[in-house]
C-alpha cells in the first residue's frame, strides 16, 4: 500500500475507510539493563546503524522481534529478551523484571507490541556489540542520555524517551527494583489526533481497551518512520 502523509492516515484511522490499513503489531521484547555506578546507576544503550529499515540512527535499548523458537518457551516475550540480549550486547541474563509495555502507534508502517524488561547487573558487566543492526553501544545515566535525546544528539523514539524520563527517577538500584516491582503495566499506544486547526496532537491510550492515559503528551523527534505532512 501506497504510504499516505501523516494526516491522512490519522483521519483515515478516525474514520474507519479502510484508505489505511493499520498493520498488525509484530511481538517484540526489550530489556533495560542497569548497573551500578558512581552516580546511581547506568544503562544500556545502542544506536542503529543508518541502514537500518526501522528507527535508523536512533538509540534504543537492546531488543528485537520474537522468532519461531521463542515460542517454544512458556513466556515467548521473556524467551525473546533473553535471546536478543545475548545475541546483541553478549550478554547472559537470567532473572528479568517486567518493566513496561509500549505498542506502535496505528498510523506507522512498522508496528511492534514490545514488552519492556529490568535486569539490574553488578558494575563490572559491560557487555559488547555483537550485532550488525547497530553502530555504537553506550553506558549512560538516564539522565544524561534523556538530556541528549531532548538536545537532538542521541535521538530516539518516544518509548526510550518516557523510559529513561521513568528511570530517572530513581536514584539508586534498589529504588529502580521496587520501582519496577510494584508499578501497574499497562500496554501504552501513542495515538495522533488531528485537531481542527490541522495540528497533530498526540494521545496515550491503552492498548487493549482503548482508555485514554495521558493528552497531547507531545511528541518525541521522528516519531513516525513515514512521513511527517
Amino acid at each position: 500500500m501506497e504510504l499516505l502523509p501523516l494526516a491522512e492516515r490519522v483521519k483515515s484511522v478516525a474514520a474507519g475507510d479502510g484508505r489505511w490499513i493499520i498493520p498488525v503489531a509484530e511481538p517484540a521484547a526489550t530489556v533495560v539493563i542497569a548497573r551500578p555506578s558512581g552516580s546511581g546507576f547506568e544503562v544500556l544503550l545502542m544506536q542503529r546503524s543508518s541502514t537500518m529499515a526501522f528507527a535508523p540512527n536512533m538509540a534504543v535499548f537492546p531488543g528485537g522481534r520474537v522468532d519461531p523458537q521463542d515460542h517454544e518457551h512458556p513466556d515467548p516475550f521473556l524467551a525473546c529478551a533473553i535471546r536478543e540480549v545475548g545475541e546483541e550486547v553478549g550478554l547472559e541474563l537470567t532473572a528479568l523484571i517486567a518493566l513496561d509495555h509500549w505498542i506502535t502507534p496505528e498510523v506507522e508502517p512498522m508496528r511492534y507490541d514490545v514488552h519492556f524488561y529490568l535486569s539490574l547487573v553488578d558494575e563490572h558487566v559491560q557487555g559488547a556489540l555483537v550485532t550488525t543492526e547497530a553502530d555504537t553501544m553506550l553506558w549512560l545515566t538516564p539522565g544524561r542520555a534523556h538530556a541528549r535525546s531532548l538536545d537532538g544528539s542521541l535521538p530516539m523514539l518516544r518509548p526510550t524517551q518516557v523510559t529513561l524520563a521513568e528511570l530517572n527517577l530513581s536514584k539508586d538500584l534498589d529504588q529502580l527494583s521496587q520501582f519496577a516491582r510494584t508499578r501497574n503495566i499497562a500496554p501504552r499506544l501513542p495515538r495522533p489526533v488531528l485537531e481542527h486547526s490541522g495540528e497533530i496532537r498526540w494521545d496515550l491510550v491503552n492498548g487493549h481497551t482503548g482508555e485514554l492515559i495521558a493528552t497531547n503528551v507531545g511528541r518525541a523527534k521522528q516519531e513516525t518512520s513515514g512521513s511527517h505532512d
